[in-house]
């Protein structure tokens, strides 16, 4: 999310009396999806790439046909549904379908153009992008101090709300770092494969959770990875 916000510019749109971040909006789900329907078991490598005419998203898929589609043609199918379920408690997706007909509505406001989804073995996310339209509108001055008031309120509920899932992802975070703590300690010498079994997450997550842990001085590993045991610092 933190790369498309620094990619991409973000147009004033407003919804009924809503302002909505459109380039939020679209690469949320974009993103979402990935995570939600990527083939865990496959060695691809997923991407969110931004170039100058479009963006797209492409990962590991157990694909039910070969086909483009589109709102009227898709049929959701569940092929993470533990985390589809996660992603829906946390406010990051709602219900199947619905991203297909999020990123339809919106990216034809935002580029002027309909996305695709492709579906294969390799799964994409085509968004056009229309650098003109894209910019036109994130730099506005109104004659109205009223109209000038209600985009300040509107902006400040649009940023209290990012704040909102900031701290929602930071506390998800937390609990990780939390977790994996507890059995340092109650477990010393516990591998980074064993660690990853126990709590459900996988290998290169933990690793890369172990990593910022080190770094931030909350842990330390003593003696060699096969005969070594952690140290918690606090």
């Amino acid at each position: 999310m933190e790369f498309g916000r620094k990619h991409l510019p973000d147009r004033f749109f407003l919804e009924e009396d809503q302002r909505k971040s459109l380039r939020n909006i679209i690469t949320r789900e974009m993103i979402a999806n990935t995570l939600i329907h990527l083939e865990y078991t496959s060695s691809y490598q997923a991407k969110f790439v931004i170039e100058k005419d479009r963006m797209y998203v492409e990962n590991a898929n157990r694909a039910s046909q070969q086909a483009v589609l589109t709102p009227d043609d898709i049929e959701p199918n569940p092929k993470n549904p533990i985390i589809a379920a996660f992603f829906r408690n946390i406010g990051y997706a709602d219900q199947l379908g619905s991203g297909v007909r999020n990123l339809f509505k919106y990216s034809e406001v935002y580029s002027g153009k309909e996305p695709e989804f492709v579906e294969g073995d390799v799964f994409r996310i085509i968004v056009p992008l229309d650098e003109a339209l894209m910019n036109e509108g994130t730099t506005q001055t109104t004659q109205s101090t009223t109209q000038s008031t209600t985009q300040s309120t509107t902006q400040s509920t649009t940023q209290s709300t990012q704040s909102t899932i900031d701290e929602v992802v930071h506390n998800m975070q937390g609990e990780i770092e939390y977790a994996i703590m507890q059995l340092m300690i109650n477990i010393p010498e516990i591998s980074q494969k064993e660690i990853a079994a126990r709590n459900g997450l996988n290998l290169n997550t933990v690793k890369y959770y172990i990593r910022r842990m080190q770094k931030k001085g909350m842990i330390e590993r003593e003696g060699t990875n096969r005969k070594g045991k952690w140290i918690v610092k606090q």
